[in-house]
């Protein structure tokens, strides 16, 4: 072990000398790292440090073999701890350090139309000097998606003869602010330089709107080069600062905010009004989508008690979820992962997840910077699961009031959380069955995967029911168990609720009763067997029935006329997991449990495919 009875000799400081000079960049960092602390902290030998630093392949700018000498030399001589770690210090602090060049590119886009030309070339030649690469772009819009994954700015030159040139630098500018908003954390800077002349535009045309935000620069004849680099760079670097620090003063806003833990922070990203027109749409075509199903104040009232109720299934997967959910915590790292719950609910299981998944311990809450950032339709269920989650400050539960099932909706929601997160890793929660209920699976679970990144992990969990109870004389008997769990009194009123609270449906209870109608089938999905639940209401009573909607319209319900309210699933395994990998993802882990009636829950950890 190391020790400290001897001093370091002059030749061994000689040696750590000229090798530790030799690093560069991050390794330094590393080496030094390693060195101070895992060889004095956990009293490493110098050959087991050695080892886990692998030094043994000769790939770290070419002097692992005299770093293995150095150290192999310095564990056989039992040198001093104390004195290494000065010499260490020392000359690590007095060492040039190296940063790689990062392989990013500028492009310019010469929208003069020939005018200068020259000076395109001036201002790509001085740009490139400083070390930077430069692209001059004759279609922009034509560039490969690995090109302008390196692009850090956008520069486009124009000047009065660029009006013929305006429509396409519309859409080279649109793409811009595109791909800006299409990558959170990596910003790309976006400037327009007038060359000599000013570019004029009529008063109405679009790229006038286009433009607003964007810096504009003027580079006339008797402006040096060097005063418009410098203008340049104070854009670019505005631009990349101006979203953070705006991040930063709200964050600091809101920690000075003395108000009690009731307070929501939301962001809401639907017109709730258009959200009422949608839904009166449906009605009017006789159906309600999944999302509208929990929309609002008695939606989430009787979804709450449904799931209290031991008839219904989500009563037992409420009580089995942290049971079998918390074996899959150990591929989440509390300390980098923040938590973004696709689809709420009541918010009990989002609770769970950040006790099991993100608290350094079973005392301690999670780190100061973690977020927590609850998505659904419904801004009462997101109320509920927010006050579930006291043991974050409101600075750190900031909700999203957005459809899960669009693709711009999943789009923005990541960029919110991604922007918001710091560009820290997510652990996105889409559990408790709400694949089974949204309108199209495979496009919903699409969208999630296309806004995932490498390390990005998905929490996954669906109802399950056994294949053996889908086969032979047992699927009647199966058929009739989930139709009597969906006609439960507590799931019955979750399903009229979206009904009731928007429109003036009036007939007495025991005629709602009889005209609730489970459907229950057998159906082939992802070429596999699954059960589809359909829950109705139906005329069942002997007299026409007109309902008013909350816009006014109204509709007449003839005898036999139906209104679908509601549509889950019971998935297989194989099912699910053909599913699963059809969308893209590698099935990192999972945990199921089964009930006595052959139904149950399992539970994914899932990750992007990287190939």
């Amino acid at each position: 072990m190391c020790r400290d009875h001897r001093d370091l000799s002059e030749e061994h400081l000689n040696l750590i000398n000229t090798n530790f000079k030799k690093l560069h960049g991050n390794y330094l960092n590393d080496v030094q790292r390693n060195i101070l602390k895992r060889c004095y902290d956990d009293n490493l030998t110098y050959e087991e440090l050695a080892q886990e630093l692998d030094f043994t392949r000769p790939t770290i700018n070419g002097y692992a073999a005299e770093l293995w000498t150095l150290l192999s030399t310095l564990f056989k001589e039992d040198v001093s701890k104390t004195r290494l770690r000065g010499a260490v210090d020392r000359y690590i602090d007095s060492s040039p350090s190296e940063t790689p060049r990062q392989n990013v590119k500028i492009f310019i886009s010469d929208r003069t139309n020939n005018s200068n030309s020259d000076k395109v070339q001036q201002l790509q030649t001085a740009i490139q000097e400083t070390g930077q690469e430069t692209i001059i772009a004759e279609n922009w819009l034509e560039c490969s998606p690995e090109e302008l994954a390196e692009c850090i700015a956008f520069l486009a030159i124009v000047s009065s003869n660029s009006i013929t040139e305006s429509d396409i630098l519309n859409q080279e500018i649109y793409k811009a602010r595109k791909l800006r908003q299409n990558r959170p954390g990596k910003t790309l800077g976006i400037v327009l330089i007038h060359a000599e002349s000013l570019l004029s535009l009529p008063l109405n045309h679009p790229l006038h709107q286009k433009l607003q935000g964007i810096p504009q620069l003027e580079w006339h004849s008797d402006t040096s080069l060097a005063t418009l680099m410098a203008e340049i760079e104070h854009s670019l670097k505005y631009q990349q600062q101006q979203n953070r620090d705006a991040l930063t003063d709200l964050i600091d806003n809101l920690l000075r905010l003395n108000i009690s833990d009731n307070w929501m922070l939301t962001y809401v990203g639907e017109n709730q009004l258009s959200q009422l027109g949608y839904l009166v749409r449906d009605l009017r075509n006789q159906r309600i989508q999944s999302g509208y199903a929990y929309w609002g104040v008695g939606p989430t009232l009787m979804w709450a008690r449904a799931c209290s109720d031991p008839t219904y299934h989500m009563s037992e997967n409420l009580r089995q979820f942290p049971l079998y959910a918390r074996n899959l915590a150990r591929y989440v790292d509390h300390e980098q992962y923040n938590f973004v719950s696709l689809g709420v609910g009541e918010g009990s299981k989002d609770r769970n997840i950040i006790k099991d998944f993100f608290n350094r311990d079973e005392n301690l809450k999670p780190r100061d910077d973690f977020l927590y950032i609850p998505v659904d339709m419904s801004l009462d269920m997101l109320r509920m699961a927010i006050g579930r989650i006291q043991e974050l400050p409101s600075h750190r539960r900031i909700a999203i009031q957005r459809n899960i099932e669009t693709q711009d909706g999943m789009r923005q929601i990541a960029h919110i959380a991604q922007i918001l997160g710091e560009e820290k890793p997510i652990l996105y929660g889409f559990i408790g069955n709400t694949i089974a209920n949204v309108e199209v699976p495979e496009q919903v679970l699409g969208n999630i995967v296309q806004v995932m990144n490498t390390r990005d992990l998905l929490l996954f969990e669906a109802q399950i029911i056994d294949e053996s109870a889908l086969e032979g004389d047992w699927l009647e008997a199966t058929i009739q168990s989930v139709r009597e769990e969906y006609e439960g009194r507590s799931f019955r009123q979750f399903a009229f609720s979206a009904l009731l609270q928007n429109s003036d449906l009036s007939i007495e209870p025991r005629e709602r009763n009889l005209c609730y109608e489970v459907e229950v089938s057998l159906q082939t999905w992802q070429s596999s067997q699954i059960l589809q639940i359909d829950c109705l209401f139906q005329n069942n009573t002997d007299r026409d029935i007109f309902l008013t909607f909350s816009d006014g319209d109204t509709m007449t319900l003839n005898f036999g006329d139906t209104i679908s309210l509601y549509r889950s699933r019971k998935f297989t395994k194989a099912a699910l997991e053909n599913f699963i990998q059809a969308k893209n993802l590698t099935i990192v882990d999972t945990s199921t449990y089964l009930s006595y009636r052959n139904t149950g829950f399992m539970v994914m950890m899932l990750q992007r495919q990287t190939n």
